[in-house]
């Protein structure tokens, strides 16, 4: 076990010696076209979306919970973990799906690989050095790693928590631990880990890793801090070699403010939290509290790209081999305001290399406010298809370009 990165490690900022920069295709994305497309469910109900022309939509898996962050296993097996509840349930799973028939586009086979887990939010895999596989699954307290085995409907040897993240309980919370879900990526020799503030706004005990994106080794060990000022990133991806990632704004300030954000992050960047929002485009004061730093919000970039207050954007993917409406563009699911009746987000939108948006798809919200679905995650499968996760319906959706 190495608990907070490790005997000798130190919680600092670094640099990295390469310019990041994204793919450069000439000229912009075509328009999308958007089709209405209906599809039906297990249990007899049905659901009418709106998908971006010539992609189409299937129902992939469902009965699975909230599911969040998926990942593709070193043997082509889907792995998903169902996070249950945002109360801190420990009654989650972490789920793998197999056997995907490619004429009913639905998969096969459903194993329960884990249960019995508190905040499960996302899995990785990672073959050190001496060619083991290792399974990472993220927990609200914890980073847990098992070793793997292809074909392993349960871990083949016993966990070992290689992190511990914060699991405190801020004052105005009094029951539940703010900005419970980690995500955890591989990139080279590291895991990346994003980890949410403690609070909705409020400076945080020097030192606490939280309200930012870092990194350790496979052991645990060696934590450093590639961007802070985040106060929830839930999801983060590369493009050739930049960073990006979004980012959920204060909800203190209303319904009208501030934006919600996608970032491209540079190494020892700070994004503003909790000193700065961003409104229509511009980085500006948050002058409701009387904070202790002094900090220069006029320093800080304006994110990426921008989306509506409130729409809560998790999941992102560059799609840099895909039809031409994707290729060389990122998809931004819109998990959609908490509260429902606000009827902000509940979309997913594709933004293109110079940070323009366009909805891809929406219809998770109907014009009466039901739900019918909330976006997490994407994970592209081939080269004209990918999968999303829906944690309000348990499914997963598989949409292809015909």
């Amino acid at each position: 076990m190495a608990p907070q990165g490790g005997a000798d490690s130190e919680l600092e900022l670094v640099a990295t010696t390469t310019e990041p920069q994204v793919v450069d295709v000439e000229g912009p994305p075509p328009a999308i076209v958007l089709a209405t497309t209906t599809v039906s469910f297990a249990d007899g109900g049905e659901a009418t979306f709106r998908l971006s022309e010539p992609y189409s939509l299937a129902v992939a898996a469902e009965g699975l919970g909230k599911v969040r962050f998926m990942v593709m296993s070193p043997d082509g097996r889907l792995f998903v973990p169902d996070i249950v509840d945002y109360k801190l349930s420990h009654e989650g799973k972490l789920y793998v799906l197999e056997d995907f028939d490619e004429e009913t586009r639905r998969f096969k086979t459903v194993h329960t690989y884990l249960s019995g887990l508190r905040g499960a939010n996302s899995v990785a895999f990672y073959k050190d050095t001496e060619g083991k596989t290792w399974l990472y699954l993220a927990l609200t307290a914890h980073l847990i790693r098992y070793p793997y085995q292809a074909g392993d409907t349960a871990p083949s040897g016993v966990g070992e928590i290689v992190f511990e993240f914060p699991n405190t309980i801020a004052p105005e919370a009094k029951s539940v631990v703010w900005h419970i879900t980690r995500t955890v990526k591989v990139r080279g020799d590291r895991l990346y880990l994003s980890i949410g503030s403690g609070c909705d706004a409020c400076e945080q005990p020097e030192g606490e890793v939280r309200g930012m994106i870092a990194s350790i080794r496979p052991d645990g060990s060696d934590l450093r801090v590639h961007a802070e000022g985040l106060r929830n990133a839930v999801d983060f991806t590369w493009a050739d070699d930049a960073l990006f990632a979004t980012d959920n704004g204060v909800d203190h300030l209303g319904a009208s403010a501030p934006d919600e954000k996608m970032h491209r992050i540079e190494d020892g960047g700070h994004y503003g939290w909790p000193y700065c929002y961003e409104s229509d485009g511009v980085v500006q004061a948050d002058d409701t509290f009387t904070w202790d730093r002094d900090f220069p919000c006029g320093d800080v970039s304006p994110a990426f790209a921008a989306f509506p207050p409130r729409s809560a954007p998790l999941g992102v993917e560059y799609f840099d081999r895909a039809h031409p409406v994707l290729a060389s563009t990122f998809l931004v699911a819109l998990h959609g305001s908490f509260d429902p009746g606000m009827q902000s987000g509940y979309e997913i939108v594709r933004v293109d290399r110079e940070g323009n948006t366009e909805t891809f798809m929406d219809g998770f919200q109907d014009e009466g406010g039901t739900r019918h679905a909330r976006a997490v995650d994407f994970l592209p499968y081939e080269e004209r298809s990918f999968f999303f996760t829906d944690d309000f319906g348990g499914r997963i959706y598989y949409v292809w370009a015909r």
